[in-house]
């Protein structure tokens, strides 16, 4: 069965190349890719041993693994280059304070906002936290993340601490990706280097032309790269599906299946609200999600926020959305104000912690105050590695709650991570397309046609 469980991907894979030879859209290959992945998912996590399953996840998942490496390691050169591309569409100093406020502020302030929505719905959810064994796995594993990220160290619930802390030394070494905030460290020190190109654009004319045409260049390969990785999605999408089903056990995901229900039923009313925002802002939600369709079922197979912003990028480009605020917003919604994972995942958490200890998490004392420590502890979020828990575990410590119950619900994060990264990447564009609604940027006039890639 294993030997043929292999001649089935190899098959399927060429199939898919066949397609892509046939002109068949990108976004129809993905979709395809993922239907087909969840099929042969479900029958080889029945079919083949746990012995066999290993072996053939160990191999098949290669293709996936180095796909999302490569988005990965052209993720900080794409954060620098389009941030500093940013810079070199604006014309004045002034506009890019009120850009970076409206966009930061717009990421932060939703981020609470689905903090609250993720707290109503895991209490209307009546998901009884007391009902959970707290295996001493668990308890290790949330006491572990506790340590690391509230006591001592780089990261200290003290939000002026952690202000300070999200600031480089070395950027260079947060161009390896080696700290938590990491990608907002980049974000800064190329904040600073824009600023700096402005000061000089009036002065030395002929040095900030040379540095914009330079700037343009670079981010014509850079983007060059990029759509060349992203030309490999259907197979890494397919791949990445199938691995993760037959990886996971579908019968512990079944016993939190209460849970499940309640991240995904959170992220669909977050998920609305945005539409509601941006139909508020002049973009058509039908429009906007025949575009965003195949970014969206990217970032939801990757579960990689950063992996999908330069399809984000482009895709809100299609959308007439100025280059100069989809850079920002688009770089910046990779490191703060994560909706999904540091909003509405921690609320839903909260509530069934609070629930256990007493306390009515809706009442509108605690509501708030809670709403407002998710928002807060939504810095540099991003950049860590399960990001939803980290953020949890932060908040439950900031409002005295027991953080043991955050380590039960590690075992399906990661199919719960799919879906905080799809509402993740739509809160970029929310924050772009608030950010042109308050600078009178008239986005109904955009244009009609599709995303494409090749």
């Amino acid at each position: 069965m294993l030997f043929v469980s292999f001649v089935i991907m190899a098959a399927v894979i060429y199939g898919l190349i066949y397609l892509k030879k046939k002109k068949v859209p990108f976004s129809k290959r993905v979709v395809l890719a993922l239907g087909i992945g969840v099929i042969l998912g479900i029958v080889f996590n029945q079919l083949l041993s746990s012995t066999d399953g290993t072996v053939f996840s160990d191999w098949i998942s290669i293709i996936g693994s180095v796909y999302v490496k490569l988005l990965q390691m052209i993720a900080i050169p794409l954060v620098m280059v389009c941030v500093l591309l940013a810079f070199t569409k604006i014309e004045m100093k002034t506009n890019v304070v009120k850009l970076g406020v409206t966009i930061v502020g717009t990421l932060i302030t939703f981020a609470g906002i689905a903090g609250m929505v993720g707290i109503a719905t895991g209490y209307f959810a009546n998901i009884d936290g007391k009902t959970f064994t707290l295996s001493q796995t668990a308890l290790s594993a949330a006491t572990e993340i506790e340590q690391n990220y509230v006591a001592g160290g780089d990261h200290t619930l003290s939000l002026p601490q952690k202000i300070i802390a999200i600031f480089p030394s070395n950027p260079f070494y947060d161009m390896t990706g080696q700290r938590a905030s990491a990608t907002l460290g980049v974000v800064i020190f190329t904040l600073f280097l824009g600023i700096a190109y402005l000061k000089i654009k009036e002065r030395k004319p002929q040095e900030a032309a040379f540095f914009k045409q330079w700037m343009d260049s670079i981010y014509e390969i850079i983007m060059s790269v990029v759509r060349l990785f992203l030309s490999f999605a259907p197979y890494a999408v397919f791949t990445i599906m199938v691995t993760t089903i037959v990886n996971n056990d579908l019968s512990a995901v079944w016993k939190l299946a209460q849970f499940f229900v309640a991240c995904y039923v959170a992220m669909l009313i977050v998920f609305a609200l945005q539409l509601v925002i941006i139909a508020f802002c002049g973009i058509s939600p039908l429009r906007y999600l025949k575009r965003a369709f195949p970014v969206l079922s990217f970032a939801f197979i990757t579960a990689s926020s950063a992996g999908s912003m330069a399809m984000n990028i482009e895709m809100q480009e299609d959308l007439s959305i100025p280059k100069g605020i989809s850079s920002l917003s688009a770089s910046f919604a990779t490191s703060m104000g994560m909706c999904g994972c540091a909003g509405l995942y921690p609320g839903i958490i909260i509530a069934i912690v609070a629930m256990t200890q007493g306390i009515n998490p809706i009442s509108p004392q605690f509501l708030f105050y809670a709403a407002f420590m998710i928002a807060m502890t939504s810095f540099g979020i991003a950049g860590t590695g399960g990001g939803g828990t980290v953020a949890t575990i932060i908040t439950l410590s900031a409002l005295g709650l027991p953080v043991g119950l955050a380590g039960v619900f590690i075992a399906i994060e990661p199919l719960v991570d799919m879906g905080r990264t799809v509402v993740n990447l739509n809160g970029g564009v929310v924050a772009s397309a608030v950010t042109c609604k308050v600078n009178g940027i008239d986005l109904k006039e955009a244009k009609a046609s599709d995303l494409t890639l090749n």
